[in-house]
């Protein structure tokens, strides 16, 4: 059962020559951030990872639950879920940065837009379509930055949402952890279009705790975004 989300790249990132019209380049990363609502933890890892996008050095994913992800734009269902208490969670986050331009220049010529795509077991959707009625959207979070225009994007799945326990959030992130799933952030520039996809492997619940899945999996409601 898919669930609502939350709002609030391999190895280095992606980059993509905008046109032959615009000097600009624009770079994906993709990695699993403090919970930005609330998180004392997130500043600095915003501080950081903008830095690393505007000179190149951001390593995709480096702060994901699984080391193996490192460096690559996989993730895990806890890199993407956010709560109410203990560390808050994280958020699977987009940084994005655009070279030699400014906000106001994008601004003005209203031909920059940002979209996300969700494909959880099998299911695919258009997540700012869902929830902001327009698959293509001018970034909210964005910012003149070191020569060029840097912004993020992000999303969360809401655990244990009104209970605040562990056995909670135990329980949603083993019932969405069973669904295999993707995240397609792809950025528009004129005519150009580039994206980014992110992947997560379903997981393989022990035989014992297949029949305590399959009732989390019937217990759990749909989730309101926050």
């Amino acid at each position: 059962m898919k669930m609502n989300t939350l709002l609030g790249t391999a190895l280095l990132g992606f980059t993509l020559t905008l046109s032959q019209a615009h000097a600009s380049v624009v770079s994906i990363f993709v990695d699993a951030a403090p919970n930005k609502f609330g998180s004392p933890d997130y500043s600095a890892w915003e501080a950081n990872a903008f830095a690393a996008a505007a000179d190149g050095t951001f390593v995709n994913m480096s702060n994901s639950l699984n080391s193996d992800n490192w460096g690559t734009t996989n993730f895990e269902i806890e890199d993407e879920v956010v709560y109410s208490f203990g560390d808050l969670g994280s958020r699977l986050t987009w940084v994005y940065f655009i070279s030699d331009t400014t906000v106001e220049e994008l601004d003005a010529a209203d031909n920059f837009a940002v979209s996300l795509l969700n494909t959880w077991d099998g299911e695919e959707s258009d997540f700012y379509m869902e929830y902001y009625g327009s698959t293509w959207l001018e970034p909210g979070s964005w910012q003149n930055y070191n020569g060029g225009v840097i912004g993020t994007a992000g999303m969360a799945y809401w655990g244990a949402q009104d209970i605040n326990t562990q056995e909670a959030l135990d329980s949603d992130i083993a019932a969405w952890g069973a669904a295999a799933e993707s995240w397609e952030f792809r950025v528009r520039f004129d005519d150009d279009i580039t994206s980014l996809t992110s992947n997560r492997i379903a997981s393989v619940p022990e035989p014992s705790g297949i029949a305590l899945l399959a009732a989390a999996i019937l217990l759990l409601t749909r989730r309101k975004v926050r």
